[in-house]
C-alpha cells in the first residue's frame, strides 16, 4: 500500500510539474520574425539529422538556409512535452541559447517543414546547434550539431 501511495504521489507531482500552463517559465527571447539575411556563415547549406527521441517521437532534418534561417524538414513531434520551442545554442549548450519559434508543445507534427529565424543581430557565425528545447526544465529533447 505504501508503494502505491508513493507511486500516486510521484505521478501527480509529475503531471502538475509538466503542465504547459506554467507562468514562471520564460523563453530566452520573443519569437524572431522572418527576414532576409546574408549567407556568409560556413554552415550555410549544411544539413544534420535531429537525434531521434523515442519519448516524444522527435525526428527530422535541419538545414541552415542562411546566416539567420533554418529549415527543418520531415519534422515529427508528438507535442506532449511541456514548454517546448526550437532553440539555437553553442557546442550543445542551449541554456544560454536563443529561441527561434513559438512554443510547439501541444501541437503534433507529422512530416512537416518549419522555417525558423534567429533573433535580429544573431547569425550562424555565433551558433552551431539546434535543439527541441524544454525551457521549463532546461533540457534538450532532441538536437543537431553542425
Amino acid at each position: 500500500m505504501k508503494n502505491v501511495l508513493k507511486y500516486c504521489f510521484v505521478l501527480i507531482f509529475a503531471l502538475v510539474s509538466c503542465s504547459d500552463e506554467s507562468e514562471n517559465q520564460q523563453q530566452a527571447n520573443s519569437v524572431p520574425q522572418p527576414r532576409n539575411c546574408e549567407s556568409t556563415s560556413l554552415l550555410v547549406g549544411q544539413s544534420r539529422e535531429l537525434s531521434v527521441s523515442n519519448t516524444y517521437g522527435i525526428s527530422g532534418s535541419v538545414t541552415i538556409v542562411s546566416d539567420c534561417e533554418i529549415e527543418i524538414t520531415n519534422f515529427f513531434y508528438d507535442g506532449s512535452g511541456p514548454n517546448v520551442s526550437v532553440y539555437a545554442g553553442i557546442d550543445g549548450d542551449f541554456r544560454g541559447g536563443v529561441n527561434m519559434s513559438e512554443p510547439i508543445n501541444g501541437t503534433r507534427f507529422q512530416g512537416e517543414t518549419l522555417n525558423l529565424f534567429l533573433p535580429e543581430g544573431s547569425s550562424f557565425n555565433e551558433f552551431n546547434g539546434i535543439s527541441i528545447w524544454c525551457f521549463e526544465f532546461d533540457i534538450s529533447f532532441s538536437s543537431a550539431s553542425f
